[in-house]
């Protein structure tokens, strides 16, 4: 009798350890399933760069592909991303009027891109300057910022009719001009401005960011390149972390957008 007594016992404590707190029996193995399957394999990212020489990476004396060259192992340290590619179409030189037939003739690569950055605008600034060296007038940028911010909601447009869920990211201008120019003493007012403006024509569109990098090269002639107009290697390393630090912010955009 008592060996019966001992064997319910045993049957009783056992029947306790196995139930879970619903009565029901928990397989051994399903917590390392449900941790698996919270945390998804990474995947891969494709960047598409379109712009100017910035984009292209001139005045970078280390070789290393300009902001975007940096950018890439920053966006592939992240969790969620295994690799991070790239396709870069900047050009120097390039105006926003010129941008169109390169969206046009590159589709492919915006149809499967997650990430699209654009460095435009600084030669459109500089035609002003060039165009009208010898009347140069607060007006005539004004003038220039509405045509510019008319061509750029145009381009968003034909970015988002291709790639409708991809992320736009729009670097903005810094003032190269403080040496080169001094006798300009609204310059800095007229770049505030611009940025402005482009700053509001993305906020018309979802998945939009607008990277100000101004502050950044305020009187700092030592990020500049020799021709005292590109960023240098240091320059660069400063728009990559800008860039990368606003991305961050809006992580859910692209990273949830991997991951679905």
């Amino acid at each position: 009798m008592k060996r019966w007594g001992w064997l319910l016992c045993c049957w009783l404590l056992a029947g306790c350890v196995s139930l879970s707190t619903g009565g029901k029996p928990e397989r051994p193995h399903e917590a390392a399933v449900k941790q698996t399957e919270a945390k998804p394999l990474p995947k891969d990212i494709h960047l598409v760069a379109l712009g100017d020489s910035l984009t292209e990476g001139v005045g970078d004396g280390e070789g290393k592909g300009g902001y975007i060259g940096r950018l890439v192992p920053l966006l592939s340290a992240e969790d969620g991303v295994r690799t991070a590619t790239v396709t870069n179409l900047g050009k120097r030189g390039r105006r926003i009027a010129e941008l169109e037939p390169v969206i046009n003739a590159h589709q492919d690569e915006l149809k499967r891109a997650d990430l699209i950055l654009l460095t435009i605008g600084g030669n459109d600034v500089m035609n002003v300057v060039r165009s009208h060296f010898l009347d140069l007038s607060r007006q005539r940028f004004q003038q220039a910022t509405e045509i510019f911010a008319d061509r750029l909601d145009h381009l968003l447009i034909s970015l988002r009719t291709i790639n409708p869920d991809v992320v736009i990211v729009l670097v903005g201008l810094y003032n190269p001009f403080s040496s080169t120019l001094p006798t300009i003493s609204e310059i800095d007012d007229v770049i505030a401005e611009w940025n402005q403006a482009s700053a509001a024509v993305l906020s018309q569109y979802e998945r939009t960011i607008f990277v100000d990098i101004q502050d950044i090269f305020a009187d700092r002639d030592d990020l500049l390149y020799r021709d005292e107009f590109h960023p240098n290697a240091a320059g660069y390393e400063q728009i990559a972390i800008r860039v990368y630090e606003a991305l961050k912010e809006r992580k859910e955009w692209w990273i949830g957008r991997l991951l679905q």
